[in-house]
């Protein structure tokens, strides 16, 4: 089936998608950094994102091997200790960045709103920002999929609602022992200036061997607790533990954010997540659009034309605010619904 291109003159496909949302109950987001670039966050891909800010930042001859963007979160970076240090002390300032970001933007409102509504059967994001957690949303992958979303019973899941697929600048994770700890003053001094702090774990460990008279071990560098191209995900047992949950549960509805689709992982989750989703709704010129990819971008079309059933060519925030002029109801809060 063709995709629906959808603009902001579309008033009726409009109006049918803001109805759909506020009739679906089992709601699937996908988001990408195209949700957090108003909020002053940089994305990726664009020619002002993230990527070519990189080359700006590091224009020396010691950054010819950033190729491409992607080539900073790369796995392999760390076999090149220059390409290591760019990396400590880009993520520090990346988290920096976050840091300063004074509000969440209207995507991650409504995000929140489909889950304080009962509608919100899970976002997975590839952003690393934490910004859904400023909105309460929970994103601790050990809290699991949550109970059985019956969205006229429950007011908000207490699972885990949000899967950081790539992780969090929130914590760093050690490269030996896998411990989480906090940042602190001395360990984002030593990522500013390219270096991985020392694990405090390793470093116990090591001082308790050697204090006994034996033989010293090694200590652990700390990393922001992302994931990069190339590795598995730490929790990756717990991810798929949530999505087959999720794909069982049936969802009625989903809606991409922000996102070019072109990571590997994510393009086959979105496509098993349709799959379900079109083999109990349907799909045609008849059906109401059921997958919503919403970007200022296009998705590939030889390879979503199965998948996607309209485009929203709008920023993501400008097609909230669409949905909210056309169905405010979707904003009631569930005990109103249940009144």
């Amino acid at each position: 089936m063709p995709i629906i291109t959808v603009t902001k003159s579309d008033h009726r496909i409009l109006q049918t998608i803001s109805d759909t949302i506020h009739s679906s109950r089992k709601i699937l987001v996908i988001t990408g950094a195209g949700i957090s670039t108003n909020s002053g966050i940089p994305d990726f891909r664009s020619t002002h994102g993230l990527y070519n800010q990189v080359k700006a930042r590091y224009p020396s001859a010691s950054t010819s091997n950033i190729t491409q963007g992607k080539d900073l979160f790369d796995s392999v970076l760390f076999s090149d200790p220059t390409m290591t240090s760019i990396f400590y002390t880009f993520l520090a300032e990346l988290r920096s960045s976050v840091l300063k970001v004074e509000d969440t933007t209207p995507t991650h409102k409504f995000i929140r709103t489909l889950a304080e509504t009962g509608r919100l059967l899970r976002c997975y994001t590839q952003n690393i920002d934490g910004l859904e957690g400023r909105e309460g949303l929970l994103t601790d992958l050990s809290l699991g999929k949550g109970p059985s979303n019956n969205s006229r019973k429950r007011k908000r899941c207490s699972g885990c609602q949000v899967v950081q697929l790539h992780g969090e600048l929130d914590t760093l994770r050690c490269m030996h022992c896998q411990v989480r700890c906090a940042y602190d003053d001395d360990r984002v001094a030593a990522l500013m200036e390219g270096r991985a702090p020392d694990c405090p774990s390793c470093l116990t460990k090591d001082r308790e061997r050697r204090e006994a008279g034996k033989r010293g071990t090694r200590v652990g560098g700390l990393r922001p607790n992302i994931v990069l191209y190339g590795e598995e995900h730490p929790q990756g047992d717990l991810i798929g533990s949530i999505t087959t949950s999720d794909l069982s549960a049936k969802p009625d509805l989903m809606i991409i954010f922000g996102t070019s689709l072109k990571v590997h992982g994510l393009k086959k989750l979105v496509k098993a997540f349709a799959a379900s989703i079109h083999a109990r709704k349907g799909s045609g010129p008849n059906v109401p659009p059921r997958v919503i990819f919403v970007n200022n971008q296009p998705a590939a079309y030889s390879v979503w034309k199965d998948t996607i059933d309209a485009w929203v060519d709008m920023d993501c925030d400008e097609f909230v605010a669409e949905v909210k002029k056309r169905r405010p109801a979707v904003w009631e809060r569930q005990e109103r619904l249940e009144a």
